[in-house]
């Protein structure tokens, strides 16, 4: 490394092509300690993308959720079409909307964010405030939160209720705003 920045930028670059984290920790750390360059840093980052692109993005998105993904937008467009079609739904919508934003913050309960694009859908065609689509949103975590469930129940629980309350309350304000 102290033989010039051609060696710590091929250091940094080469761990940061490591698969998993190890690498870039590294060269975090290095840096952190005036071992490497912010350049040799940059790269070292920038390296970490062939790892990124292929294990995150191919294996593990496109390969792994793509389809899930899918049948969730289908089923959310299904549901809108069907809804409209044949429960009239934009009438109960109109007529209950209040319901809507507290059914739209429930759907939290569910460790997945599928359920988050029948409202997507629904606010596209204009059926639902961005009150409601805010408030489920802002619930919304997907299954970000499935780790933090294997750590810690109680801390999981704290999170999701407080994100429920907050994100009601301001979708009601937005909703009382005209929106």
């Amino acid at each position: 490394m102290k033989g010039g920045l051609f060696r710590q930028y091929t250091l940094a670059s080469f761990l940061g092509s490591i698969p998993g984290c190890l690498g870039s920790f590294m060269n975090v750390s290095l840096y952190i300690r005036g071992m490497i360059s912010f350049g040799a840093l940059a790269g070292g980052m920038i390296a970490t993308l062939e790892h990124y692109l292929h294990y995150h993005i191919w294996d593990h998105i496109i390969k792994k959720h793509l389809f899930r993904i899918f049948l969730w937008s289908f089923g959310a467009l299904l549901f809108v079409q069907w809804g409209m079609a044949y429960w009239n739904l934009e009438t109960f919508v109109h007529q209950h909307i209040l319901w809507v934003l507290l059914i739209s913050a429930v759907m939290w309960v569910l460790p997945e964010s599928g359920q988050h694009l029948v409202f997507v859908m629904m606010y596209a065609q204009g059926l639902i405030p961005f009150s409601v689509l805010f408030t489920s949103s802002f619930v919304q975590d997907g299954h970000g939160m499935l780790p933090m469930l294997s750590y810690s129940l109680k801390d999981t629980a704290l999170i999701k209720i407080l994100n429920l309350f907050f994100g009601v309350v301001t979708g009601y304000i937005i909703y009382m705003f005209g929106f």
